[in-house]
């Protein structure tokens, strides 16, 4: 007679599940998700997602941008790139973002995903992005207005009921902005009273609208000229691949 002891699946052994389970639990585990997001629109919120799936492409990850945004704006950018490492997810216009959704178009996801959000997100909206996010990266322009709409977005990402039960790890990027100025110096002190990582000032240049409608990225060009740039998106990928190292290395991180 055979021995049954041991023929009954032990619940959450992941050894045990069905083959399809155990992959998707894997590219689940080394997938980093990034949420771009402020309330406030054109702060240069598809700028970040296009150029940092740019960098992630360059260093030879495979990225999928997620474009929430009902312009499309990063969609029409993958198209003009024809890049096989980078892949759009579009959403339908007159779709709400649902979180079982969202949690199907990550199934299909690569490596990395960056998520470019819509302006003007409901606290629901924002609760189911926040949900299957795991960083999140905030464009804020020097203005008085920008600087009152973050203020609010920060306090509102704090208060959704999944960032309450468990905490994102959040940065803010300032944007088109001229060091030396009045207004850029109201900015850092705004940022610097925030209490989360503030990574870098992108600079004012028309060279990202440029290279944005060519499918470009400012990582592509070669040169001294584009070397400052080009370190500031250093600086973002690496503080992300720390986090993407605590999420998978540390319990209870992510």
């Amino acid at each position: 007679m055979p021995n049954n002891t041991n023929s009954d699946p032990t619940p959450g052994d992941p050894t045990l599940a069905p083959p399809s389970a155990r992959r998707v639990a894997r590219q689940d585990e080394r997938r980093l998700v990034i949420l771009i997001a402020n309330s406030k629109g054109g702060c240069g919120k598809t700028t970040l997602a296009t150029n940092l799936a740019a960098y992630f492409s360059l260093a030879g990850q495979a990225v999928t941008l997620l474009d929430l945004d009902p312009q499309q704006s990063a969609t029409q950018w993958v198209r003009l790139r024809q890049d096989p490492m980078v892949e759009a997810l579009g959403w339908p216009a007159d779709e709400p973002v649902s979180l079982g959704r969202l949690q199907d178009q990550l199934q299909r996801a690569r490596d990395v995903v960056v998520i470019d959000s819509p302006a003007g997100m409901d606290r629901h909206t924002l609760d189911h992005v926040l949900r299957v996010a795991q960083v999140v990266l905030i464009p804020v322009l020097p203005s008085p207005i920008d600087i009152r709409a973050t203020t609010r977005f920060v306090q509102n990402v704090m208060l959704a009921p999944s960032y309450q039960r468990r905490p994102r790890r959040l940065a803010v990027i300032a944007n088109r902005a001229r060091t030396r100025t009045r207004m850029y110096e109201a900015l850092r002190q705004f940022l610097a009273s925030l209490k989360i990582p503030y990574l870098v000032t992108l600079r004012d240049t028309q060279q990202y609208v440029q290279a944005m409608a060519d499918g470009g990225s400012m990582l592509d060009p070669s040169g001294p000229r584009h070397q400052a740039d080009q370190r500031h998106w250093q600086l973002i990928g690496e503080w992300l691949e720390v986090q993407r190292h605590l999420i998978r290395s540390l319990p209870g991180f992510r």
